[in-house]
């Protein structure tokens, strides 16, 4: 969906948001998508008096998807965390675009499917009482779905796909990250060998299982690379 917007004549639909600008708020009309151009936006719920971020989403990709329901109001609110650039289009318009561009609907389609792929990973963290499995199983997922080569992943993004306050993410990469398992850039994570964190994951993983009498929720030590157990 990066191709260029000018042949649909649609350019006139462009906005910029400066960081912090809330671009809709939860429980209000869905009247238009937004494809985000530049910068980053997230997706922010509130529960019970706690706010929590629920999605992060960059360039090429679609927010407010709720306006292709009739009488759809927002889920969430959504917050440009940098500046950001967005075309804004009402629902009708975008209908009538994708009949011009059948590959802007497929793009939509495919984007949902991933949507729902994240949702199913967060359902199975959820059933991960520990922390470190959390982010271990969640930097895997990352490495299937961006296949060769290393990944990259934000420290917000991450606190997004594991349900964990963003201080419990700091402390498991930090951990990795001190054993040799990613680097960490200016708001990335990088990966470059997924088989020794798939090794981890696998043995915490058997850890947990014969674990007993240690409080839940806390982070499972990790092992040194190479170090054997006993």
């Amino acid at each position: 969906m990066a191709d260029s917007t000018d042949e649909l004549g649609i350019d006139r639909y462009y906005r910029s948001f400066s960081a912090g600008t809330t671009l809709y708020y939860a429980g209000a009309p869905a009247a238009e998508l937004y494809l985000i151009r530049s910068g980053r936006v997230r997706l922010v719920k509130r529960a019970r008096g706690v706010e929590r971020t629920i999605g992060l989403y960059c360039a090429d990709e679609i927010i407010g998807e709720e306006a292709l329901l009739a009488g759809a109001h927002r889920s969430a609110s959504a917050e440009a965390i940098e500046p950001v650039s967005a075309l804004v289009i009402e629902s009708d318009t975008f209908r009538a675009l994708v009949r011009q561009r059948p590959d802007l609907g497929e793009g939509v389609m495919q984007q949902l499917a991933r949507r729902l792929q994240r949702a199913a990973e967060q359902i199975d963290n959820f059933s991960l009482p520990d922390p470190t499995i959390r982010v271990l199983n969640t930097l895997l997922h990352a490495v299937e779905d961006a296949g060769e080569g290393p990944i990259e992943l934000s420290p917000l993004e991450l606190s997004t796909r594991t349900a964990l306050d963003l201080d419990q993410v700091k402390a498991v990469i930090g951990q990795l990250r001190e054993r040799g398992y990613l680097t960490v850039g200016d708001q990335t994570i990088t990966i470059s060998d997924a088989t020794a964190l798939r090794q981890l994951h696998d043995l915490l993983g058997l850890k947990e299982d014969v674990r007993h009498g240690l409080a839940v929720g806390k982070p499972t030590p990790l092992l040194d690379r190479g170090r054997r157990t006993q």
